[in-house]
C-alpha cells in the first residue's frame, strides 16, 4: 500500500515539478499571485490556531506524539496542484530532498511520505492545504468552523492554479 501511495505522489510530484520548470513568464506570475493569495488565507487558519494555543501545544506534542496525526490523520495522496504550490518558491536542493523523500519503497507502514521523524518534510509554509489542518486531537468546533469559512477562496485558488497547471501540460511542458 505505502508502495502505491509513493507512486502515485511520485508522478503527481513529476508533473509538479516539469510545470514549475517550464512555466512561461506570465504564467509563473499569475501562479505566484495566486499562492499569494493562498498564503494569505493559510496565514488566517494558522493565526486562529496559534491564538488558540493550538500550535505551541502541537510543536510541544511532536516529541511525545511523533506526528501521530500526519501518520494517520492527513490525505493517503497529494496531488499535482498541491505539490505545485508547495515546491513553487523552493530551490533545486529542496526540491531534491523531496523528490527523494516520496519515491516509492517497499515495506513500510503507512505514513505520510514527507514525515520525517523530526516533523514534515516541508516548512509549515509549503506544507498543502491540507496538512495546514493540523490540531485534529485540539481543535474544537470554532476553530474548524472558522478555517471552512475560507473554503469557497481556497477552492477558487486551487481551480485557478490547477488551470494553468492544465495549460501547461497541455503546452508539453
Amino acid at each position: 500500500m505505502i508502495t502505491d501511495i509513493r507512486r502515485a505522489m511520485s508522478g503527481e510530484l513529476a508533473t509538479a515539478l516539469r510545470v514549475c520548470k517550464n512555466m512561461g513568464p506570465a504564467d509563473t506570475a499569475e501562479a505566484e499571485q495566486l499562492i499569494a493569495a493562498l498564503g494569505a488565507i493559510k496565514r488566517h487558519v494558522e493565526d486562529r490556531a496559534a491564538s488558540l494555543g493550538y500550535s505551541e501545544r502541537c510543536r510541544q506534542a511532536i516529541a511525545v506524539c511523533r506526528g501521530e496525526c500526519c501518520r494517520w490523520h492527513f490525505p493517503k495522496t497529494i496531488n499535482r496542484i498541491d505539490f505545485f504550490i508547495a515546491i513553487f518558491g523552493m530551490t533545486d536542493t529542496e526540491k531534491e530532498a523531496v523528490v527523494k523523500q516520496v519515491q516509492p519503497v517497499g515495506g513500510q507502514a503507512y505514513r505520510c511520505p514527507l514525515l520525517r521523524e523530526d516533523g514534515c518534510n516541508f516548512s509549515f509554509a509549503n506544507r498543502p492545504v491540507v496538512c495546514t489542518s493540523a490540531f485534529p486531537c485540539m481543535a474544537g468546533s470554532d476553530y474548524w468552523q472558522y478555517k471552512e469559512g475560507f473554503r469557497e477562496d481556497i477552492d477558487a485558488i486551487r481551480a485557478a492554479l490547477d488551470r494553468l497547471i492544465d495549460k501547461s501540460v497541455a503546452r508539453g511542458c
